[in-house]
């Protein structure tokens, strides 16, 4: 704008100067004309009453100057010149002014000089002898005045153009500053009536401006919490392969601070994965599994518009597991549900055939009801276990007596431990907390159970309870068979057994201290282990009082 203004200025000074020196060039040709004209007309008006002859001798004496004064007969033939020989001169008759001068008395001419840039006027009267007395004068044409001139006319011009230069200059920028000084972010002042209309815009313009602003920064905020918030790791990457947006999962991932800007080739090599993501950038939509640092990840690669594309990182660890224990659930439970059917089926079979005596039939039928009831206790396990797993029966807490729940269940497997040689230890202060009675019943038989189970014939089993601040603690020890310490992470497992002859001699399913560990955990609790084979097995469970 100051540059467009400032050159309007000096072309608008540089045209009036030119315009201005051509009227006053057209003005000073003007009035030079009228006054030649007036002088030469005023210089014949005084001989127009006299005689030729009167007027050779007045002009014969007069000094000679810038005005030729001529008499012509009525021939056309000049008799007088006081500039050149009349004898020499041609005959006149056929010019304008002096053929005008013989018929009306008054001739006057003007003739143009293209070689000298020059003009001549022509006054002629007809005097009383018939005789015509001419004057003339020359002077500059236009042009030829304009040619003479041209040189000061310039240095006028180029003075003028210098000093408005320097004077558009400082009327540009004063017309500028208040523009210039306006604060936009604060609401536009106008400097000028004229810009009302502009100024207008300009707050209409701001306002929309700062409204969008304000909306992007909000869905940007929103979608940055929202990536940063995800367990999923995104990255964002241009055509050739570079990191425009990472969240803080796929940094932690990659295990780099900052890895935008960096391209994917520095930060992963796998030979796979690279294919997926140059899939990807082709625009061909892909995804695949894969492992990293003991974790199995799952990436989505989606191409975007831009010649770009979006890659998505899940880790499916825990699903992965999670369908691999189904699995092994699912087989479990069908071998460990197949075994008493098949034994009950071949002993329905064997009675249904009278392959069986009538002496042996008692027997058979209470070798059925025995693999029955193992068969209905496993499901009722099974059935505990689910209930467990979908956190059922949490809404159903009360105020529980530890103490109390550890003799009933004591004193209920207090046959089954004389059975086996096996006494009682118990020094349980009384210590209350809220919990799932039924659970609770549950998670005591179990632990005594498998004491009494795999204990040694003479064996003890101690049972402690206290409370140690915020919470209690639970220990049940035996003196039996101990577990392999290589093995202790699994015995929590579902169907595992750690003595599998003993556990079918037993009874044992392999779900009691998997039951054991979902119900502590259900209560917010944790359990140790501490076994050495063939001294015995020490587990400690931990309730939070609050």
């Amino acid at each position: 704008m100051r540059k467009r203004i400032f050159l309007n200025m000096m072309l608008l000074l540089a045209s009036s100067l030119i315009v201005l020196s051509l009227l006053l060039c057209l003005l000073f040709y003007g009035q030079l004309s009228t006054i030649v004209q007036g002088d030469l007309r005023d210089l014949a008006e005084v001989f127009r009453d006299n005689s030729s002859a009167t007027a050779m001798e007045a002009f014969f004496q007069a000094p000679r100057n810038n005005v030729r004064i001529s008499i012509i007969s009525p021939p056309g033939q000049v008799v007088f010149d006081n500039t050149v020989e009349a004898a020499g001169l041609p005959n006149h008759g056929d010019r304008s002014e002096v053929i005008q001068a013989m018929e009306i008395g008054v001739g006057e001419a003007k003739r143009f000089s293209d070689t000298l840039d020059e003009e001549t006027y022509y006054y002629a009267v007809r005097m009383t002898d018939g005789y015509v007395l001419r004057v003339a004068k020359t002077t500059s044409s236009m042009l030829g005045m304009f040619v003479r001139s041209l040189p000061v006319a310039a240095c006028v011009i180029l003075v003028m153009i210098i000093a408005g230069y320097i004077l558009a200059g400082r009327l540009t920028k004063r017309i500028l500053a208040p523009i210039n000084s306006v604060d936009l972010t604060a609401g536009v002042v106008l400097p000028y009536d004229e810009l009302a209309p502009f100024a207008g815009m300009i707050n209409q313009q701001r306002q929309r401006i700062e409204s969008q602003i304000t909306d992007l920064r909000q869905r940007t905020d929103t979608i940055e919490a929202i990536l940063d918030n995800m367990s999923e790791g995104i990255l964002l990457l241009d055509k050739n392969g570079s990191i425009l947006t990472i969240n803080k999962s796929a940094s932690a991932f990659f295990t780099i601070p900052d890895a935008a800007g960096k391209n994917i080739l520095e930060l992963f090599r796998k030979k796979d994965v690279l294919e997926h993501i140059r899939s990807a950038l082709a625009g061909r939509r892909s995804e695949m599994n894969f492992s990293r640092q003991d974790k199995i990840y799952r990436m989505h690669c989606s191409p975007v518009a831009g010649n770009g594309a979006i890659i998505l990182f899940m880790d499916i660890t825990g699903r992965m597991q999670a369908e691999a224990l189904r699995r092994e659930f699912s087989a479990n439970v069908s071998h460990e549900l197949k075994t008493p059917l098949t034994t009950i089926y071949g002993y329905a079979e064997m009675l249904d055939t009278g392959m069986v005596k009538e002496e042996d039939k008692p027997a058979f039928y209470g070798h059925m009801k025995d693999e029955a009831s193992r068969m209905i206790a496993l499901i009722e396990n099974i059935l505990l276990i689910s209930k467990l797993d979908e956190k059922a029966g949490q809404e159903l807490l009360e105020e529980v007596d530890l103490s109390a729940v550890i003799n009933e269940t004591v004193e209920s497997l207090s046959p089954k431990a004389a059975a086996g040689n096996v006494t009682f230890e118990i020094s349980a202060e009384k210590a209350v907390m809220r919990a799932n009675r039924s659970q609770m019943d549950e998670l005591f038989y179990n632990l005594i159970d498998n004491a009494i189970k795999y204990n040694k014939p003479g064996g003890l089993i101690s049972i402690t309870l206290l409370s140690t601040g915020d919470q209690l603690k639970l220990t049940v020890a035996d003196t039996g068979i101990g577990i392999p310490q290589e093995v202790q992470d699994r015995v929590f497992e579902r169907f595992y057994r750690v003595d599998l002859s003993r556990s079918k001699k037993t009874g044992g399913s392999g779900l009691g201290l998997s039951i054991v560990k979902h119900i502590v955990m259900a209560h917010h609790g944790r359990i140790e282990l501490k076994s050495q084979v063939g001294q015995g097995t020490e587990i400690n469970v931990y309730f939070p009082l609050k």
